[in-house]
């Protein structure tokens, strides 16, 4: 097999996509989902926040209106909820399932959700074929090497998020 054959470009594009993703979960993983706890989840920087809500059926989350600015600012919870909705969502389908809508995806309330989220990816990124097309994610189909390369960009902004939340919360309390 030549290095310019289809198997060898495709084997070169999961490579990379693998070690993105590797990349980009290795660090959220140690330096910000590791530093989670409750007091930090439900910390709300400002006084217009969207937070998760404990409720007899679990965690609910705020769903902000975003026809009306100001946007409110999101607390970690948010953003750990926020996580699991959509990456559950980009995994549900890529295979084949149904696209939940926020109000069917209460927090699992911890960072354990997420962690299984990315097992579940990762096995995903292993096997998925690139140029499948994933449809019901986004306004139109797209091929899964794109929605891949999406998972790892939304994954990335928003540990960047919490970690930036975190930083706030301790320098606040100085």
């Amino acid at each position: 097999m030549s290095a310019s054959s289809p198997a060898a470009q495709a084997d070169g594009v999961r490579d990379l996509l693998l070690s993105q993703f590797d990349l980009a979960w290795g660090f959220g993983s140690r330096f910000v989902l590791d530093r989670v706890d409750d007091d930090l989840a439900l910390w709300e920087p400002s006084d217009h926040v969207a937070t998760v809500h404990r409720t007899a059926s679990g965690w609910v989350a705020d769903w902000p209106d975003e026809e009306h600015p100001p946007l409110p600012e999101a607390t970690v919870g948010w953003l750990l909820w926020h996580i699991e909705f959509w990456w559950g969502n980009a995994a549900d389908a890529v295979e084949g399932r149904r696209v939940r809508t926020p109000g069917e995806v209460s927090w699992s309330g911890s960072t354990d959700g997420i962690r299984a989220a990315g097992d579940r990816w990762r096995a995903i990124l292993e096997r998925a074929a690139l140029d499948a097309p994933v449809t019901g994610l986004m306004p139109e189909p797209r091929p899964f090497s794109f929605v891949a390369s999406w998972v790892t960009f939304e994954l990335t902004k928003n540990l960047a998020e919490i970690n930036q939340l975190r930083i706030r919360r301790d320098n606040r309390r100085g």
